[in-house]
């Protein structure tokens, strides 16, 4: 890790905590721990998580925002020195013990409910598999280890946004596949700055007749992202012969993390073209704004 991370952290975070790169050039997924503390000088808490899930206005539990939560702590250098990884059942979910060195570390955390870890590169990238991502929440504090103990109270932060498809004609009757493309951020992100990384992306869904709404996570590239969408409707058989069943394509749209992005229209139109975007902000102060696109 490069010396100027703790710029970074405080350029970014400003005391805040963000989700971390690696040690190594290699890609890693950590091991499974279930340290009870009983030898340790630093202990973690997970104290709060910022907002709960999109669809509700009160707030949650950790245990009912992710199934899994992973520590790690390096040291100056920018090395591993230790780790926990928990999950859901485990007894001390939400805590979390060390026995360190005196010296300075860095601990980051990220709490997720997909099925496997993130994996954690050398150059500062985090990468949740696209098709895995769902609400994920990260987090990142600076330490130091001198004669007393240390005790951190954590309060986690959502780095998602999530975007909702809402059509405003009847959807094809046989309609079994939609695919979404777009230039931008979907499950890999800079761990300094808990912000997506670009690139060419396609979403893949699966829709039944009868739903009337279609959504998938992404991690936004800054505090305020856009990004232009292309949407294509299939209807594929079971020999896998493919029929189009029309699409669209949306300009501007904006994404936050926090915020859950709608947008609504003809999406199975396939000579239409949004010429220009209309967003309604309303803000919820339990989780965030929404933002509704009619096109």
């Amino acid at each position: 890790m490069k010396k100027h991370f703790f710029c970074l952290v405080k350029t970014y975070v400003c005391g805040l905590m963000v989700l971390a790169g690696a040690a190594s050039c290699e890609k890693m997924t950590v091991a499974e721990s279930d340290d009870d503390g009983s030898k340790a000088n630093v202990l973690l808490r997970i104290g709060s998580v910022e907002q709960v899930p999109f669809p509700v206005v009160t707030r949650a539990t950790l245990q009912e925002l992710c199934s899994h939560l992973c520590f790690h702590i390096y040291n100056e250098n920018g090395n591993r020195v230790d780790y926990v990884n928990q999950k859901l059942d485990d007894s001390h979910f939400g805590t979390a013990s060390f026995m360190l060195d005196k010296g300075h570390y860095y601990l980051v955390v990220v709490a997720h409910s997909a099925s496997n870890n993130p994996s954690f590169n050398a150059d500062e990238v985090v990468r949740i598999s696209g098709s895995d991502l769902g609400d994920t929440f990260w987090c990142c504090e600076e330490f130091w280890i001198e004669d007393e103990d240390v005790n951190l109270d954590l309060e986690l932060k959502r780095i998602v946004a999530l975007l909702r498809f809402i059509p405003t004609v009847t959807p094809p009757e046989n309609l079994n596949k939609i695919n979404i493309y777009y230039t931008g951020s979907k499950g890999t992100f800079n761990g300094l700055t808990g912000y997506g990384k670009s690139g060419n992306q396609t979403v893949k869904l699966e829709p039944s007749a009868e739903d009337r709404q279609y959504e998938f996570y992404m991690i936004p590239q800054a505090e305020n992202d856009q990004i232009d969408l292309t949407i294509k409707a299939f209807y594929v058989e079971e020999n896998g012969k493919i029929h189009s069943l029309g699409g669209c394509m949306i300009d501007d749209v904006p994404v936050k993390r926090n915020c859950i992005t709608i947008c609504r229209g003809n999406l199975f139109d396939e000579n239409y073209r949004s010429a220009s975007v209309y967003i309604t902000v309303s803000i919820n102060d339990s989780w965030g704004e929404n933002l509704q696109i009619d096109f």
